[in-house]
């Protein structure tokens, strides 16, 4: 991040927060279908505990799809007569790559397997 000040409008804040939301169901959504797949290639029925972690993995994914949508819609609402000093709060987060994106200075699109730096 850098150490300028970061100014967003409201709607803009919470759009890119919509963004961010939709692209960790999507990360999900992947683990989710990437863990299936391991269990079924391995020929036996799943066990318990197997059901009940592809069951979290699938609330969380429908979790942040809603948690996106409701965002989303928010941030139509919101007006953008007043930006908001973000950089405090930017700043804050631990990994720079979604710090970056939330401010509006990236729109790097995540790609499977890439780091996240620190």
């Amino acid at each position: 991040m850098t150490k300028g000040e970061i100014r967003l409008s409201p709607s803009e804040a919470m759009r890119m927060l919509s963004d961010e939301i939709r692209h960790l169901h999507h990360r999900l959504e992947r683990l989710e279908h990437g863990i299936e797949h391991v269990y079924a290639s391995g020929g036996e029925r799943l066990g318990s505990v197997a059901v009940t972690a592809l069951q979290e993995l699938d609330m969380l994914a429908q979790s942040t799809d809603a948690l996106a949508a409701y965002s989303e819609k928010l941030s139509q609402r919101l007006e953008d007569s007043a930006e908001l000093d973000l950089t405090r709060e930017l700043s804050a987060i631990p990994l720079r790559a979604l710090g970056r994106r939330l401010s509006g200075i990236s729109h790097d699109d995540l790609a499977a397997n890439a780091p996240e730096l620190f």
